[in-house]
């Protein structure tokens, strides 16, 4: 081969070589403190965030002993109106502005506590979005069609369980339905994508060997029929959000049981049939909470050493490796990152962390 090919190719080879490094190399993030009211505390809930810069979530001025929905815009943050009782949550919100959560109303059940019933707020309203004939119900998730799924009580009790048991719903416009379940009792909707498939958790058929309840996997719904994702191990298993792709992620008990009788739990990653370990920043512990159409992954996971158990950062799975969001921030700004919760279309992570102020909501916002 005559020696200027040879030059070419090599330079070539550097080339991609180089190329591959670049895309191989993590994201640095600009860190945003999203506003709060002075002596209160914010926190990120589930799928608070959409690609037009605004964010739901959970305001506390009172030590979280009541809590209010409440939305940041490029305007700050705004309280959110509820049903009357002392405390609401924002779960998730569309690209349209629907907003959907649970808030209380002043009705107090027969556990002493306030009736919680699932909400949309949107350019119509708040609107209570009704149960299947129980009193107690959460809307979890919206997609961009308006589609709502989450959880709410059936009004009838089930002789398993000696009371009524929390459904998988879904609110598709006027229409309530139950999504129904792998076998047992209880079942709750915590994900929905754009082509209307769900991911949640149901109880199955199969009892934990104690006896005490049923065993829980995490499941797909694809519009026609519930798929049981199985676990990593152990008797439980929850899923958390889905992408378009059809990529699920959540956690699950690993079937392992450390010296001290804990039993470890670890995010994971379905994808085409494959339940995969997402692994943890060396800890017992991490969580999944959402993932992206590039299928990058965000949640949480508690670190090695005496604190595993107590202490955890914020996490972001990207091409198999689990990379501490902390060590990413181009300025921590005094805080420090311990769980995020979602990741949109540009890569903005939305986070819980905690600065000098106390617990906050951050945005984190790819540099390079």
């Amino acid at each position: 081969m005559p020696r200027t090919t040879l030059r070419i190719c090599a330079r070539f080879v550097s080339l991609v070589a180089a190329l591959g490094a670049a895309s191989a190399a993590p994201p640095r993030y600009r860190l945003e403190v999203l506003p709060a009211p002075s002596g209160c505390q914010t926190f990120a809930v589930l799928h608070g965030l959409d690609r037009d810069d605004r964010e739901v979530g959970v305001m506390s001025c009172d030590e979280f002993v009541t809590q209010r929905a409440v939305m940041w815009t490029g305007d700050g943050i705004s309280e959110l109106p509820g049903f009357g009782g002392p405390s609401s949550i924002a779960f998730g919100l569309n690209a349209a502005g629907a907003i959907v959560g649970t808030a209380e109303t002043e009705e107090i059940d027969a556990g002493s506590d306030h009736v919680s019933r699932p909400f949309i707020l949107d350019g119509a309203g708040l609107r209570d979005l009704g149960t299947l004939g129980g009193r107690l119900g959460a809307a979890l998730a919206i997609n961009p069609a308006g589609t709502i799924v989450g959880g709410c009580q059936s009004g009838t009790v089930d002789p398993r369980l000696g009371h009524e048991p929390f459904r998988a719903c879904i609110w598709d416009r006027a229409d309530l339905r139950d999504a129904g379940d792998l076998g047992g009792p209880e079942a709750t909707a915590y994900g929905v994508s754009g082509r209307g498939w769900i991911v949640g958790a149901s109880d199955t058929a199969e009892l934990l060997p104690s006896g005490r309840g049923p065993v829980q996997h995490a499941f797909l719904h694809d519009g026609r029929a519930m798929r049981d994702l199985g676990t990593l191990g152990g008797p439980f298993s929850l899923a958390l959000s889905l992408n378009e792709r059809g990529d699920v992620v959540g956690f699950s008990l690993t079937g392992e049981h450390l010296a001290n009788g804990i039993a470890p739990w670890h995010a994971f990653l379905w994808h085409d049939g494959t339940l995969t370990d997402l692994g943890t920043l060396g800890g017992t512990f991490s969580e999944a909470w959402d993932v992206d159409d590039a299928g990058e992954v965000v949640g949480w996971s508690s670190l090695l050493g005496p604190k595993a158990s107590t202490l955890s950062h914020a996490v972001l799975w990207r091409s198999g490796r689990v990379l501490d969001l902390n060590d990413l921030l181009e300025d921590p700004q005094g805080c420090v990152l311990n769980e995020a919760r979602a990741i949109d279309g540009r890569g903005r992570i939305l986070a819980n962390a905690g600065c000098s102020g106390g617990s906050r909501v951050v945005l984190l916002t790819p540099s390079r």
